[in-house]
């Protein structure tokens, strides 16, 4: 199986989200044809049948491919930086 790119997969989380949401706001037969649509389009990304494992696996990716690292957090204002106290 190809493994989807990081972009495809926000996307489909995203207009998942935005379906589940919606369809919870306002119930209507459109609004549970598009959680629908969104949760097929996850699956059958992932190459799962289960939204919840769907949806692991998405993350899963993602946090691979996260260009964003956390690293050490400053103590504290440093010298030079210029705040103003109120």
């Amino acid at each position: 199986m190809l493994t989807p790119g990081p972009q495809d997969l926000r996307v489909a989380l995203a207009r998942y989200a935005d379906a589940r949401i919606e369809a919870d706001r306002r119930p209507t037969a459109a609004t549970a044809r598009a959680v629908e649509d969104a949760t097929r389009t996850l699956c059958r990304l992932t190459g799962t049948q289960d939204v919840a494992r769907a949806i692991a696996i998405a993350d899963s990716v993602l946090a691979r491919h996260s260009t964003v690292r956390p690293g050490p957090r400053p103590a504290g204002p440093r010298r030079g930086d210029n705040l103003q106290t109120a």
